[in-house]
């Protein structure tokens, strides 16, 4: 009885430690919203950029603006010919003010169109003017390609230890794989177009688990439960969104 036990206890008791750990608060490698500028310079003289802020705004009149806050992934970062930003959710309106080399340009206060939305910003002598471009998910897939291999490692591995523990046939790792190369191009392309970010995460999470363990459970019956298909699932979505976060965030702390 106590032996029958020990695979299913530990599988709650690592679910209920996922769930519950501080890291939970940080995005999984699924898509954030996210904003790109490219700088370009119309001014007399050559400028330095030397630092900027994202503002965000509740209004049209931006009457009362606040910084874009730095939390683990999210945050405004610049370079001299562009700028980005990466966020759990913006506000409604956006304004940039950069400090260059000769004084600070602020821009006229602006919307994102787009989940991932890209700006032109026309750099003067007296402003920044921007204006918005087209994203194609062309230009999202070098992203995507690097979020699917970190998921497919850490779903992966997360999976082999359920079954270790568990004892079933390390071949339930294909149909892992498998689910993976289907539910993650639909939770980066199709679940963004509906563009608020917290119901792009609930939804495309609870996709992700649901589709996933169903998947695995229709391509190993015989060794799996419906049950335990599920515990599977919630194991390793879970794992790449706590980990993926992680590593999230341990990157952006070299991008600062």
């Amino acid at each position: 009885m106590v032996s029958s036990m020990k695979p299913r206890t530990l599988c709650i008791l690592t679910v209920m430690v996922i769930l519950f750990s501080p890291s939970a608060i940080l995005a999984d490698v699924g898509p954030k919203p996210s904003m790109e500028f490219n700088l370009i310079y119309e001014t007399t003289e050559t400028v330095t950029l030397i630092d900027g802020q994202q503002l965000q705004c509740e209004d049209e009149s931006c009457s009362q603006p606040r910084p874009l806050e730095q939390l683990g992934p999210q945050g405004f970062y610049c370079e001299q010919d562009s700028c980005s930003s990466l966020a759990y959710g913006y506000a409604p309106y956006q304004k940039l003010v950069l400090n260059f080399s000769d004084g600070t340009r602020e821009s006229n206060v602006f919307e994102a169109g787009s989940y991932h939305a890209r700006f032109d910003v026309r750099v003067t002598d007296t402003g920044l003017v921007i204006e918005e471009r087209t994203s194609t998910a062309l230009e999202r897939l070098p992203f995507f390609l690097v979020a699917l291999v970190l998921t497919l490692v850490i779903e992966v591995l997360a999976a082999l230890l359920f079954l270790l523990v568990t004892k079933r046939p390390k071949s339930v790792l294909t149909s892992v794989v498998k689910a993976n190369l289907i539910s993650l191009p639909v939770v980066w392309f199709i679940f963004p177009l509906l563009k608020v970010f917290l119901l792009v995460v609930v939804l495309s999470e609870i996709f992700a688990i649901v589709f996933e363990g169903y998947f695995i459970h229709l391509l190993n019956k015989t060794v799996l439960s419906l049950k335990q298909s599920f515990i599977l699932s919630i194991i390793t979505n879970t794992a790449s969104f706590i980990i993926g976060g992680f590593i999230l965030f341990i990157s952006a702390l070299f991008l600062v």
